[in-house]
């Protein structure tokens, strides 16, 4: 087996700033493209990096001020490489060390038409993160299959929940994550528009629901997850959504059945939220939406300790010889009390919010949850900031305690069938 032929070496470099790679005189910057993956072979240590710029440099300025001639392909070959050369940095993403170096050389490419298997990498060696950098002079090459192998694993690895997320640009190497440790983090998808932030997400969730490694409560403000969602483009194509995919582990509920109606989902639940749920907490974190003042959040404390859950219809129903009356008895503000009156009540055009409601969706929630179902909250034309920050608040917080009071439980009885799922 055939060795890569190294593209250049390490010419200087941080470990803050990552690595300036001169480039041989025969390889060619277009081939090398922001985003590849490269390695730099140090003496004790094999450096997994990503190409993160591309640059030009000239050995002399006098050729910049008298570049040769375009059509002048000998003078331009001859000047490759030591009067013009190619530099790209590197940022250095982890570094593994073997007990035997050789043991992760690079293998030679397949041939095209040809695909060459790979046999497993052998376990000894460790994956660190980066604490140093490679010495002067260090050899960087492509990375190779097995180093894809090395870093993301194997689909198939009967140890851990692998998945399937892509494949590098340059490369048919399937690209796995570890489902288990992704779940026990906080994780964001960041991107500008069109670049696919949702479709990833949604492969994602598939692979969370197909390998089981967690339960997903997902609040699908623009309906692009529960049901079919259109792709971007200039042909109309939709794609089908996880309820469609997993229809006996996916569960949709909708704060707008007009809408979900429209779209034509079938199965959706309807979700509804009554005022006796809303607590002044919940009020808290959306004081900036419906600009409440300190003062207004204090008096609203007074009138839940006054007339508990049922606080918040009763502040409604309020007149002003009722709100006079109550803030000579209780200690209140008139003023404050008042102007939390009146902006209580855009709650009124959020379709989703009743005075009462027949049952308890959330605890229907809850219970599906409990029972490892995947849920999909669409908002429909609910999808306003506040209605969206209000609903979530509410939900999420019940959801924690009920995990709180649950995993209280789980230490006391060390009882396994006491564990909430992830």
């Amino acid at each position: 087996m055939g060795e890569l032929q190294p593209l250049g070496i390490v010419v200087q470099g941080s470990l803050s700033e990552g690595l300036e790679v001169r480039l041989h005189g025969s390889v060619s910057v277009e081939e090398l493209r922001v985003g590849k993956f490269l390695v730099v072979q140090g003496r004790r240590s094999r450096f997994f990096c990503l190409l993160t710029d591309v640059i030009l440099g000239t050995a002399s300025p006098r050729i910049m001020a008298n570049p040769p001639d375009p059509s002048d392909t000998f003078f331009t070959e001859v000047l490759a490489g030591t009067g013009t050369y190619g530099t790209v940095h590197l940022t250095p993403m982890l570094m593994f060390v073997p007990d035997n170096p050789l043991d992760l050389l690079t293998e030679a490419p397949a041939r095209k038409g040809k695909r060459k298997k790979v046999e497993e990498p052998s376990t000894a060696y460790s994956l660190l993160p980066v604490k140093t950098v490679p010495q002067h002079f260090s050899q960087v090459f492509d990375s190779s299959e097995r180093d894809f192998r090395i870093v993301f694993g194997w689909e198939d690895d009967p140890h851990r929940r692998n998945f399937v997320i892509g494949r590098p640009i340059d490369m048919e190497v399937p690209v796995c994550l570890d489902l288990d440790r992704l779940v026990e983090r906080s994780n964001g998808i960041f991107g500008k528009s069109g670049t696919g932030k949702s479709f990833l997400a949604r492969l994602l969730l598939s692979g969370i629901i197909r390998k089981r490694a967690a339960v997903n409560l997902i609040f699908d403000m623009h309906s692009e997850y529960g049901w079919e969602a259109a792709t971007e483009g200039k042909q109309f194509h939709t794609v089908k959504g996880l309820r469609q995919l997993f229809p006996s582990q996916v569960q949709i509920y909708t704060l707008d059945p007009d809408s979900t109606k429209r779209r034509g989902v079938r199965d959706a639940q309807e979700l509804y939220i009554s005022y006796d749920q809303i607590d002044v907490e919940d009020l808290m974190l959306i004081r900036e939406e419906l600009n409440l003042s300190e003062a207004s959040l204090e008096n609203a404390i007074i009138l839940r300790n006054e007339f508990g859950k049922n606080w918040i219809t009763h502040l409604l129903g309020m007149n002003n010889g009722e709100i006079q009356e109550f803030c000579e008895q209780k200690m209140g503000n008139k003023s404050s009390i008042m102007a939390l009156q009146r902006k209580l009540t855009r709650l009124e055009d959020l379709k989703y919010l009743q005075a009462t409601c027949p049952e308890n969706y959330i605890e229907r929630i809850l219970r599906a949850i409990a029972a490892e179902q995947h849920i999909v909250i669409e908002f429909g034309s609910q999808s306003n900031l506040l209605s969206y920050m209000l609903a979530t608040n509410i939900i999420t917080r019940r959801i924690h305690h009920a995990y709180v009071r649950q995993a209280e439980k789980f230490m006391q009885t060390k009882n396994v069938g006491d564990r909430r799922p992830n």
